[in-house]
This record gives structure tokens, C-alpha cells and sequence, in this order.
């Protein structure tokens, strides 16, 4: 007899390969399908053992007649007694194929009225022969579906929480990383496990169990050709299967979401490798080498993504931080990946060994298999003694310059393992520039010269300033980024600078963020914040924070990364807040659990019930919104500090910060709170030549 193994398109190679591990005999593959040659039992066991495969279906007809004409002529080609007993229901699913006119579903009512009398039609799959029927241009074709149900179905999960994963999907994503071998790892994991389907189809693949192993009903148990003895054996021998497992590897799974954590035990429950399988509720951040413990392992999961622009941008960058936690803490593993995005894959920066392009419903996904790359120790630009090429004589203070404070740096970077800094901040009155390093990217931003300096002259000034920075730095002009700032007014700080540019990635503490050197005025990162970002991260474990007056979220990334267990991160800008949102997925974060939200931090506080035990608020000196009154940091920082101590928790800090040079805090404040001076502590050595550039306070109930 000739069958037809349906699936998923995309994974017919991967479903011909297991079907020929099966004993099956392989005769047509497409791109959704696969033909096998067999005997009755042949058809059964793959309905009760294909992990992959969708539907099995018996060819009863194929005719060459016009779509109009074929409901009838194909009721008619078939013996209909020797499919369906007398009084049997059958449940039909009839398609038209592109170019087809007119309605599907009068065509399927068509072809039922045309059956035998004492045949019923039933509504569901469930209890009824279950026919499949296709009408091309010239073409009509008709099945018998062995499987009834679609054999992903597997009856172990119940409940799958938000968006669960196709149980075949998962078992070919298993297969893609070759965890059918015997030879596999043996430890695998999963920080998305959502429901837990991964893990649990990677469990009964290890362990030997049939994936129909707990289903009773389907499609050839009404099929009156089929003889009884062969299905019977057929469910025993796959029910067997799940008493007699063979032995379990380890299995990690990780999620966020207490509910799909929740879903996940149940699941595993019903499956029966509750026993086999550790779930824990974490955040990808929140993994340590710990949880990597076995040398060699396999990475299988399905990462949240999302339809909308900016849930795509920050899947991309939740690929990053996985390929990099990979390559930093299981340089030896593989990683297959389900996506929808090739942009958001290739983030990943991993090695790619194979890639299956599937279609999932609507959604066309890429299951790709990767190595990890071990990252390779990168430190950031510093100072050399002599410059790298021979300068025009006018460019000559300001390399001296910038090789004395290289020099007076050196040391304080390597110690504090600095990867971001300030090496020159208008220390000549000729050179109006500052000098900033990001990892390996150079950043010179010219202060705008008034208008009185002749334009060439200011031109020529500001190449010479380019070339000391090269020379000094030893870099290609590719790595230098040339910026001019002047003054700003209304919303034109939030504005791009330019049409074209890319974020980059660049290390503080255990954190990594993300900074823009070409297209905004500001790179995403306030450098002379980094002592008090650093301080939030050592403070925060276990603690609720708040991120008021946000910008990019980095003091949010910190607190995290340090092991907060709730952040909230507010702003009036939707640009900046996406930005945060890619900064929190890079590390391992997600916007779903630590909201980020749209809102004047003055008029949130009001409306905010809830409780926070470190709170850090940055205003900007003075800001306009057509929304709301202009805010100024000196008159209404008073009410701002008010409103968030009622939101402090006892025991909580808040951490006030703000640029005004010439900042006074408000006396009554020190005498309702306890008020401690940080600014002196908080200003890092590459900002100390300037003086006080920012203010900074820790502030706390009086009572601690």
C-alpha cells in the first residue's frame, strides 16, 4: 500500500530520515510531505512512533476532472463499505487549492450529500473515519486519515500557557540538534521552556517513548479495512513503551512566567517524566556558568519574539545576549534556535551548522543549528607613547595632552576593568572637543564654535583634532566618530543627528549596553553615571527598582544584572524606552516582566501604588512637553523627592541625581529625610578634572 506522511512544510527532509529509521520504505518527498510504500502495520506505527509527522493518509482517489464537477465524481470513486461500516460517522476536511473559485466549504457539503445514506457526518475528527479531500485546477484528490487528530496532539499537555510550541515542531527542532542519537549530551536545556514541550519530547526521545503512547483515539480505529488484532498490538506496544523508559539524561528547563512554569510541571506530570526534568523559574539573565555544568550540552529553545517592529529589534538583541552567554559559559555546546527573523538570528553571532526554513501557520520560521564562539578578551583603546604617524605641528598639544591623561588613566582602567571613558574634556582652550572611548570606537565631539570664529579656521582646528585622537589612539579613521554639539532647545536633544549608523555593544561591569555613535546627540550612556550604576548593581539583589527620568535604561540593565527581582523603568520618550527594552533583552531581560513605561515621572508618582526598595531618578535640568507644565530641576525637585519617597519602601534608598552645576537641594529635605552628599564619591576618575559636573544624593526615611 502506498501512504502519505504529511508535516509541517519545511521538514519533510527531517521527517524522511526518521521515517527511514522507522523500517519505512521511502518513495516521494516534497516540501510537506512524504511517500512511504508499506503494509497496514507500517502505516500504524508510524501514526503511534513519528515524533514529526502530522497526518498519515491513505490514497482512495485521484481523478482528472474540473473543481466543478469533482465533490460528486469523488464520492463516487470510492467503495464506501469497505471504508466505513454501516451506521459510521465520517468528518471531512476539504480544501481548494490556489486559483480555485467559490467556497470550500459548499464543495465539502457537496461531496457528503453525495455519500451513502447510512453514513452520519460528524462535526469533529474525534470517534469518525476522518477524510481529507483537495480540489486543484484539473486535479481532485481524496484521503483516508489514519491519524484522525493531527499527531502533534500528543495528550500530555492540557494547558499550554502563551503562544505553546507545535509538539512536532519541538521533537524537529530535538532531531535538527541530533538529540535522537544515541551519542548525545548529556545535559540539555531550555530558557524559554514556556509549557515545557521541548523538554518533554526530549525526554520520551531519549527514553525511548512512543509519542502516541497515551492517545486512544485515532483516525484507522474506524476505519473498517483495518484489522483489529494489528491496531491493538499496535497500542500496546506504544503504551508499553511509556512503563518500560529507558534511562533520562539531564534536563534544564528555565522561564520568567510562573504560570507556563506551572503548565510545565503538569504537563511533564501527565507525560510521565515529572522526575526526569529540574524547572526553575529564572530570566536568561539570571543564568550562571553553574547552570551550564556539563562540558558538552545541547541548547534547544524556542526565544520569545514578537510581530511588532520593536519586538522584533529586541528579539534581535535577546539573540545577542544568548550567543554570547553560550560562547562566555558553554563554549563547547550547540544551540538549535527557532526564529522568525533572519536579522534577529544572525545577532546570535554563532556558527551556523544547518537551517530549515518551515512554515508554522502563518508564521514562516527558521530552525538553525549553531556552535557558540568563545569571545575573545577585548581591551579597550588606551594611550600609546609615541603617535602611530607623523602629525602637523598645530595638532601637537592636544596629542600631548591626550598621552598625559592616557597616562594618568592607564592604571585605573586596567584595575577597574573600564571599557568606557572619558580621556579628554576641553582641557585646551584651542581644542573645544571631548575625547570618548567606547571598547574599541573613538568618539570626538566638537563643542560648536560661536559664530564669530572664522568657519575654515574652526574646520581646520577640528581635523587637527581628528588626527591627534588617531594618533594618539592608534586607530583607523573608520573607528572615530565626529560629532558637533551645540546648545539644544525643546525636543531637538531627542532628535538624529544622522540618516545612517548602527547601535554598539560595549561592557560596564557585568552589564552590556548598548550605545549609538552616529545618529543621536547623545551616545545612550552618561559615563560620569557609571560609580552609581555600578553601586545599583551591588545593591539590588533581591530588591524592587525604579528607574524615573530612564533615558536608556542602564542604571535598569544594572540593577538587574545585580539580581533585582522587579525594575520599572519610566520616561517620557518612546525612542529612549525602546532603546531601554533592547539594552534589558541584550543582557536577558524582558519588558513583559520589568515594564518600561511611557509617562511624566512627576504625574506617574501620583498614580503609582506601588512599593520600591532602591530608587534612582536623574532629571534633566530643564525640560518642555506640550502635555504637561515645563519642568526645572531647582524648583520642583522638592515635589519630585516627596512624591517618591511615598513610594520608597522602609529600609529603601532613593538615589537623586541631576546636572545642574549650580544645584542647591532643598533645606526642608534634609530635614524631613536623612540626606547623605555622594557627589564627591560619585564623580569617576575620568571626570574629576572638570570638577562637580552632576550632584548626587542618597536619600532615606529619617527613621533609618
Amino acid at each position: 500500500m502506498d501512504f502519505v506522511i504529511t508535516c509541517l512544510p519545511g521538514l519533510a527532509p527531517l521527517l524522511a530520515d526518521e521515517l527511514a529509521e522507522l523500517g519505512m520504505t521511502v518513495t516521494d518527498q516534497g516540501q510537506a510531505h512524504v511517500g512511504i510504500s508499506g503494509r497496514q502495520q507500517d502505516a500504524l506505527r508510524v501514526c503511534l512512533w513519528s515524533r514529526l509527522a502530522e497526518r498519515v493518509l491513505l490514497p482512495l482517489a485521484e481523478l482528472s476532472v474540473p473543481p466543478e464537477e469533482a465533490p460528486e465524481k469523488l464520492a463516487a470513486a470510492v467503495d464506501w463499505r469497505a471504508l466505513v461500516a454501516p451506521g459510521g460517522a465520517v468528518h471531512l476536511s476539504l480544501d481548494h487549492a490556489k486559483g480555485v473559485r467559490g467556497d470550500s466549504r459548499v464543495s465539502g457539503k457537496r461531496l457528503l450529500r453525495a455519500l451513502p445514506p447510512d453514513i452520519t457526518v460528524s462535526p469533529r475528527e474525534s470517534g469518525a473515519s476522518a477524510l481529507r479531500a483537495r480540489l486543484d485546477t484539473d486535479t481532485a484528490r481524496l484521503w483516508l486519515d489514519l491519524a484522525g487528530q493531527p499527531l502533534h496532539r500528543r495528550g500530555y499537555r492540557l494547558a499550554g500557557g502563551r503562544a505553546p510550541l507545535r509538539e512536532n515542531l519541538a521533537a524537529a527542532l530535538l532531531r535538527a540538534g541530533d538529540w535522537h542519537r544515541e551519542a548525545r549530551p548529556e545535559l540539555l536545556m531550555d530558557p524559554f521552556c514556556g509549557s515545557g514541550t521541548v523538554l518533554i519530547e526530549a525526554a520520551w526521545m531519549a527514553a525511548g517513548v512512543a509519542p502516541g503512547a497515551l492517545r486512544k483515539d485515532y483516525g484507522f480505529l474506524n476505519w473498517r479495512g483495518c484489522r483489529q488484532a494489528l491496531a491493538e498490538e499496535a497500542l500496546r506496544e506504544a503504551a508499553a513503551s511509556l512503563e518500560n523508559k529507558g534511562p533520562l539524561p539531564a534536563l534544564k528547563g528555565f522561564d520568567a512566567d510562573p504560570d507556563a512554569l506551572k503548565y510545565a510541571r503538569h504537563n511533564a506530570e501527565r507525560a510521565g517524566v515529572e522526575s526526569a526534568i529540574h524547572l526553575e523559574r529564572r530570566e536568561l539573565g539570571a543564568l550562571r556558568a553553574r547552570d551550564f555544568a556539563s562540558r558538552e550540552g545541547l541548547l534547544v529553545t524556542n526565544p520569545p519574539w514578537g510581530e511588532r517592529l520593536d519586538q522584533q529589534e529586541q528579539a534581535g538583541w535577546l539573540y545577542a545576549g544568548l550567543g554570547r552567554l553560550l560562547g562566555e559559559k558553554a563554549p563547547a555546546w550547540r544551540a538549535v534556535l527557532l526564529g522568525a527573523e533572519v536579522t534577529a538570528l544572525d545577532r546570535a553571532g554563532m556558527d551556523l551548522e544547518a537551517q530549515w526554513k518551515v512554515r508554522n501557520g502563518a508564521l514562516t520560521n527558521f530552525i538553525r543549528l549553531s556552535r557558540p564562539r568563545a569571545p575573545l578578551p577585548q581591551a579597550p583603546l588606551q594611550v600609546g607613547d609615541t603617535p602611530g604617524f607623523e602629525l602637523p605641528e598645530p595638532a601637537s598639544p592636544l596629542f600631548n595632552r591626550l598621552r598625559k591623561n592616557g597616562k594618568h588613566l592607564r592604571r585605573w582602567i586596567d584595575r577597574e576593568d573600564i571599557q568606557a571613558y572619558r580621556l579628554y574634556d576641553r582641557d585646551l582652550p584651542e581644542f573645544n572637543v571631548a575625547v570618548d572611548v567606547y571598547g574599541d570606537q573613538v568618539l570626538v565631539q566638537e563643542f560648536k564654535a560661536p559664530s564669530t570664529v572664522d568657519p575654515d579656521k574652526a574646520a581646520q582646528r577640528r581635523q587637527w583634532a581628528v588626527s591627534a585622537t588617531r594618533a594618539a589612539l592608534g586607530v583607523h579613521r573608520e573607528q572615530v566618530h565626529l560629532r558637533t554639539r551645540e546648545r539644544q532647545k525643546g525636543r531637538n536633544q531627542y532628535q538624529k543627528q544622522a540618516t545612517q549608523g548602527r547601535f554598539r555593544v560595549v561592557r560596564e561591569g557585568q552589564a552590556r549596553l548598548l550605545v549609538n555613535l552616529e545618529e543621536y546627540l547623545d551616545t545612550g550612556l552618561f559615563l560620569d553615571h557609571r560609580p552609581m550604576r555600578l553601586r545599583i548593581a551591588e545593591e539590588s539583589a533581591g530588591k524592587r527598582f525604579l528607574n524615573l527620568f530612564a533615558y536608556t535604561g542602564a542604571a535598569t540593565v544594572q540593577a538587574l544584572v545585580g539580581g533585582a527581582r522587579r525594575a520599572v523603568t519610566v520616561d517620557t520618550s518612546r525612542r529612549y524606552l525602546d532603546w531601554a527594552g533592547c539594552n534589558l533583552a541584550l543582557n536577558g531581560f524582558a519588558t513583559d516582566r520589568h515594564p518600561t513605561v511611557r509617562a511624566d515621572a512627576m504625574a506617574w508618582l501620583e498614580t503609582c501604588h506601588e512599593q520600591f526598595d532602591i530608587v534612582f531618578c536623574d532629571p534633566p535640568t530643564f525640560s518642555n512637553n506640550k502635555d504637561r507644565d515645563d519642568f526645572v530641576v531647582q524648583d520642583q525637585h522638592g515635589e519630585l523627592i516627596r512624591r517618591i519617597m511615598k513610594r520608597l519602601e522602609p529600609g529603601g534608598v532613593l538615589y537623586f541625581s541631576c546636572n545642574y552645576r549650580r544645584f542647591e537641594l532643598e533645606e526642608s529635605l534634609r530635614r524631613w529625610y536623612a540626606v547623605e552628599d555622594l557627589t564627591a564619591w560619585s564623580l569617576p576618575e575620568d571626570f574629576r578634572r572638570g570638577g562637580a559636573i552632576h550632584h548626587c544624593f542618597a536619600i532615606r526615611h529619617a527613621q533609618d
